[in-house]
């Protein structure tokens, strides 16, 4: 995918060429502190998504530049997989709302599918994040995919309170793409069941008709909803709670070897759908999808 080769092309000439961090870094110089060199983020990254709880969050061009070089072919396979299972109500035209958006990977997993799939769908997107140090990346996006005819929006506003919406009305599928589990990381079990709740209403005012989970594997237990599997299963009991009629499948990529009681199935495979640049080293041992997804279909009443 032409538009995914240049978007890693964009990132590494920056990463290489970004400035050092000096007296600006925000995070105390965590990186020579940790055993790496100055603005290698290896072990920023790794506090990010390990920490118990993390000492800080996304913060800085750099660490978004190597998050994508690293990460971006994994997450966006991940939902390559799950598009292109995804039944298209209208394959002329698809809106997709997507909350804690990050950098937009799954925009690509989603173009890919339809390409694969043979649909000239036009793709309608709407990305919210309240981390402002993603608006570079997502300027890259944009900038990568100006002439592939989508329209590709990004705001770092709250979704609940901004939501833009699309001009006919129809939302077709919200995406929680690594999202729960890193409200699980950052915020008290009371403040993600307040969350949930927060996204059950607004699936349920915006009459959105399916909800696409993409997370970590971790399965973790309902008691303590301490992973984003159990955060989703909260979800699906607060819509079935609040009258919402809905069907629900679960996926899984073949190395996950923790497998519980929800009919999960397995993806046909976990191969890496786009190729990297072969000036990319910080995609190492990246070598397979590894994430659950949890597909919600809301039916009308």
């Amino acid at each position: 995918m032409q538009e995914f080769i240049e978007l890693q092309k964009r990132c590494l000439y920056l990463l290489q060429s970004h400035s050092s961090c000096g007296h600006s870094c925000s995070i105390a110089h965590f990186c020579e502190k940790n055993g790496c060199d100055e603005c290698d983020c290896s072990k920023c990254l790794n506090e990010i998504q390990r920490g118990e709880p993390p000492k800080f969050t996304y913060c800085c061009e750099r660490i978004t530049y190597q998050y994508v070089l690293r990460f971006f072919n994994r997450f966006a396979s991940e939902i390559y997989y799950a598009i292109s299972l995804y039944k298209m109500d209208n394959p002329n035209r698809i809106n997709i709302v997507s909350l804690g958006c990050g950098p937009g990977s799954e925009i690509y997993g989603i173009l890919w599918a339809l390409r694969q799939r043979g649909f000239n769908s036009i793709l309608h997107y709407e990305g919210h994040d309240l981390v402002e140090a993603w608006e570079p990346v997502q300027q890259l996006s944009k900038e990568c995919l100006a002439h592939s005819g989508h329209n590709i929006n990004f705001y770092t506003t709250d979704l609940f309170n901004d939501f833009h919406g699309f001009d006919n009305g129809v939302v077709n599928l919200l995406i929680l793409n690594y999202l729960l589990s890193d409200s699980v990381k950052f915020s008290t079990k009371q403040q993600n069941i307040q969350f949930i709740e927060r996204i059950a209403d607004f699936i349920i005012q915006n009459r959105i008709k399916n909800v696409l989970f993409n997370d970590i594997w971790y399965y973790g237990s309902f008691p303590t909803l301490n992973s984003g599997v159990q955060l989703i299963k909260l979800l699906i009991q607060k819509l079935k709670n609040k009258g919402a009629r809905l069907s629900v499948a679960y996926k899984y990529f073949e190395k996950d070897g923790y497998i519980k009681n929800e009919n999960w199935q397995p993806h046909p495979s976990d191969r890496l759908q786009f190729q990297d640049i072969k000036a990319n080293k910080y995609a190492l041992n990246i070598n397979y999808c590894n994430s659950k997804q949890v597909f919600i279909r809301l039916n009308a009443s």
